[in-house]
């Protein structure tokens, strides 16, 4: 039989895993890693369990020979709007293989949850971890994901109400309890110079692999990009990115300017080499 305190931290633990939230996935066309703007920044709004809305920040970074984005981001539900809910995560991007369009990166963000309600008043701790890959061209994707959304501790204030209607003798602190979701999807983009619309929807499962009341998620991000810096991290980034708008790489452009220069034509008509 479970004790007042277990059935306590399940209930409550319940509430917080359930927290209104998008499924934690990058939306961003990876495509885009390697072209020079290293300052991400998105709008997100969908439903899971409720609708939400989101606003986050990420720094594209060299790592090992590859670029990588760490940054973070703040949730909280649409309806009702709370101080007292929200979700606060801080992460890490990372591409694992690559080969031309086709790409596969995973991963890493813990999570603080909050919430509050007729029980009392939360904060969870967990972490999110996730993978997604498929086709990235250079003005549209589309990828599958996976991932899980885990909660190991929370801690509890127990309202006056509770006390009074429920359990007198509810213990205040940290339980240990863990719960999550487990989900599976599909994303994809369409990107327009810095900016890209990336929708994504899926399935969600517990940990018992069961169902919860609302068993599908959407959402749609607002992504633009943008560099504080002037110039290239790498010579194969500046001509990647030249010729994309020129149709051709510094050294070609460099040759095609200097046969049409003035002083080219002057020396074909001497007969100069």
């Amino acid at each position: 039989m479970s004790t007042p305190r277990t059935l306590v931290a399940t209930i409550a633990i319940g509430i917080v895993v359930a927290f209104p939230r998008p499924a934690q996935s990058q939306e961003i066309n990876l495509a885009t890693l390697d072209e020079g703007s290293p300052n991400y920044v998105h709008f997100r709004t969908g439903g899971e369990y409720g609708f939400v809305a989101g606003v986050g920040y990420a720094r594209a970074l060299p790592f090992l020979g590859r670029t990588i984005l760490l940054g973070g981001d703040l949730t909280a539900p649409l309806g009702g709007l709370d101080n007292g809910d929200y979700r606060l995560r801080a992460g890490t991007l990372v591409p694992i293989v690559g080969a031309h369009q086709w790409k596969l990166a995973g991963s890493l963000a813990p999570t603080l949850r909050a919430a509050s309600n007729d029980v009392g008043s939360m904060i969870s701790l967990g972490a999110d971890v996730g993978a997604v890959g498929g086709y990235y061209a250079t003005g549209w994707f589309v990828a599958g994901e996976l991932g899980f959304d885990y909660a190991a501790l929370t801690h509890i204030v127990h309202s006056d109400r509770y006390r009074n209607l429920v359990f007198a003798g509810a213990f205040d602190g940290w339980y240990s309890n863990p719960g999550g979701n487990y989900r599976l999807g599909v994303q994809a983009g369409l990107s327009f110079a810095r900016y890209d619309w990336v929708l994504r929807v899926g399935q969600l499962r517990d940990m018992r692999g069961e169902k919860p009341m609302l068993p599908l998620y959407g959402t749609l991000t607002f992504d633009t990009r943008w560099s504080l810096e002037v110039g290239f991290n790498s010579k194969s980034t500046l001509n990647s990115f030249f010729k994309r708008y020129t149709g051709l790489t510094p050294s070609e452009f460099r040759a095609q300017r200097s046969a049409a220069s003035p002083y080219a034509l002057r020396d074909q008509r001497c007969g100069r080499p």
